[in-house]
């Protein structure tokens, strides 16, 4: 049949239902492969498995085109905001001007958190890592709304927007605490991205103006984040939020994840891979010589990204932003960590090797380079990639909420342990 696929194997032949996604690519329903078989599947990276059904987001990995809800992500960088994006994302419509207008002022309205979370920020040591003090006060919150997302949607409270609206308070204040500076509270005046960026520069002394270019230039690279299909992050949060548990609890698995691209070692930072350079006088012919010639592998967040043949169309639409950004900004060529990138920028754009296995510079790398210049320490990149985000995974959530089935994620292993052993008493060993 032309809707079904045949598997053979030693005990005989099944067929199992074919299901086709919009974008015309197809997959076999395996939910009964284990029941009629006995057999099951090894996949580890989940590369070749679909756990959900979504509409949410698309990544064209042919043609390197990205859409959010049907709309190419250029389209939405050039005209729309980080504001209006995400009501796309989360309502699954572009907003009338009457709701857009609404949607603003309700997360202008409940930016504020509640006065005693002050005393959360004031327990973390010194030396706390911004991230960390966000992911435990994004789980903190879940205090202040202990109902079901259902309970509070009767009584008129919509969680997914007051997480929005708060996390970057949360994130302004854990900045704030990381450079032992007082805290400055929301102004309601003040657009999204005005608004946090006022509450991270701002100081009681003095008053601060929060620039066109400045609020601009945030608002597109948040859009860039706010959604990439099925990543790490993504995934992770709807992995518990197939548990039914509360939209913190599954925020907080998904910021958590971040921490890794921070941490391990398996991925070096664009930040850390420039100021190595620095350090070191190193060129880049230099620098990336032993990747080259000496076959090291090379694993950088901030280079070429897996899920595209061509280039990422965020990478693409950064580079151009950056550039674009660094030119009215008169002092960026006085930064060494700029003037390397740039010189990194235009060797891996131009040798083979990098051309060859697709390692171009990307959004990871351009966000890093425009915060820099925004005057954002390295250690907040993750934590304002994070605000992009949320909008992405509010969507999840409250797609993985209503799926109907409402089944835990289980996946299965391949045992490799020892088989029926004998407890042995600790006086015999």
């Amino acid at each position: 049949m032309a809707d079904q696929v045949e598997i053979k194997y030693d005990g005989g032949s099944l067929s199992f239902p074919l299901m086709t996604a919009s974008d015309g690519s197809r997959f076999f329903d395996v939910r009964e492969l284990k029941e009629k078989t006995g057999l099951a599947a090894y996949d580890p990276d989940l590369h070749n498995t679909a756990i959900a059904r979504s509409a949410i987001t698309w990544i064209d990995s042919k043609s390197g085109r990205l859409l959010y809800r049907g709309i190419d992500v250029e389209d939405l960088v050039n005209h729309s905001s980080f504001v209006e994006t995400s009501y796309l994302l989360t309502k699954g419509e572009l907003p009338t001007k009457a709701e857009l207008e609404q949607y603003s002022s309700s997360l202008s309205k409940h930016s504020m958190i509640h006065e005693s979370m002050r005393n959360f920020f004031d327990s973390f040591p010194g030396n706390a890592h911004p991230l960390a003090i966000l992911a435990t006060m994004v789980t903190a919150l879940s205090s202040y709304y202990p109902q079901s997302f259902e309970e509070n949607i009767q009584k008129g409270i919509d969680v997914r927007t007051r997480l929005l609206a708060k996390v970057r308070t949360l994130a302004a204040w854990a900045y704030k605490k990381s450079v032992g500076q007082p805290t400055i509270y929301p102004r309601d005046e003040l657009p999204y991205c005005k608004n946090f960026l006022n509450m991270m520069f701002a100081v009681p002394a003095e008053a601060h103006t929060v620039s066109e270019a400045d609020d601009r230039v945030l608002n597109q690279i948040l859009i860039l984040y706010s959604d990439h299909e099925y990543n790490v992050a993504t995934t992770t949060m709807r992995f518990v939020a197939s548990t039914r548990a509360n939209l913190f609890a599954c925020v907080n698995a998904g910021i958590m994840t971040l921490w890794g691209a921070r941490e391990s070692d398996a991925n070096l930072p664009p930040i850390i891979l420039l100021r190595e350079m620095i350090q070191n006088s190193e060129s880049p012919d230099q620098y990336f010589d032993r990747f080259i010639k000496k076959g090291e592998p090379i694993i950088s967040n901030g280079l070429g990204h897996s899920a595209y043949g061509p280039e990422d169309p965020r990478a693409t639409i950064s580079r151009k932003i950056f550039h674009e950004y660094r030119k009215n900004h008169p002092d960026a060529m006085k930064s060494p960590l700029i003037r390397k990138a740039l010189e990194v920028e235009e060797y891996t754009l131009g040798h083979p090797f990098f051309k060859e296995m697709k390692l171009y510079p990307n959004l990871d790398f351009y966000s890093a380079l425009i915060f820099h210049l925004l005057g954002i320490p390295s250690e907040m990149n993750n934590v304002i990639r994070v605000i992009g985000k949320l909008s992405g995974w509010l969507a999840h959530w409250l797609e993985q909420r209503n799926e109907t089935e409402r089944r835990s994620f289980r996946p299965r292993q391949v045992y490799t342990g020892k088989m029926h052993r004998s407890y042995v008493p600790l006086d015999q060993r």
